[in-house]
């Protein structure tokens, strides 16, 4: 993406009733739990968890209503939060108005991570649905990696934040900038 393509301002809100990718009973087996006592403080390393995965990817792991505002000037600009439902993308130019952008005057490339080739305007607003309805495997483990790295290492001064193995995973499925 060009420097003078970015994002100005975006939401990503979470369809609910939220559905986490991975179950309690799914994480509590991951991390060799048998007892009931930590459920609570498993369920809320689901969450983090997968938060901390979207956040290094920059993916929508569970379905989002997203509204993003963005500088399109120089074409290819990558719609974030993918993977993108491009049927509920609407485009509007908010230097007119909010005038509604469709047909022939827009050009996406790209099917679950498109790219807006044009317009090439400043001061966009896009609205659709993004996420998952079911997450790569390979992602899930990461999950999985992280609520046990921070299962077993709570409390600790040396807390890292996220764990290398699910890093790892992470920088392969990125879609943003590793240098941001």
């Amino acid at each position: 993406m060009a420097y003078s393509n970015y994002i100005n301002d975006f939401s990503a809100v979470p369809v609910t009733p939220i559905t986490e990718p991975v179950t309690l009973a799914e994480a509590k087996n991951y991390c060799r739990v048998t007892f009931t006592a930590d459920d609570t403080l498993i369920t809320m390393l689901i969450t983090q968890s997968r938060e901390a995965v979207e956040a290094a990817t920059g993916l929508s792991l569970i379905p989002k209503n997203v509204v993003t505002y963005f500088n399109n000037i120089s074409g290819d600009f990558d719609i974030p939060f993918g993977p993108v439902d491009i049927d509920s993308l609407e485009l509007f130019d908010m230097n007119q108005d909010g005038l509604e952008i469709t047909g022939t005057n827009l050009q996406l490339v790209g099917d679950e991570f498109p790219k807006l080739v044009f317009p090439k305007y400043a001061n966009l607003k896009a609205i659709y649905d993004a996420g998952y309805t079911i997450i790569p495997m390979d992602l899930k483990i990461a999950i999985l990696d992280q609520i046990s790295y921070s299962y077993e290492n709570r409390g600790l001064d040396s807390d890292t934040g996220i764990c290398n193995k699910t890093w790892k995973a992470c920088q392969r499925w990125t879609r943003i900038s590793p240098i941001l």
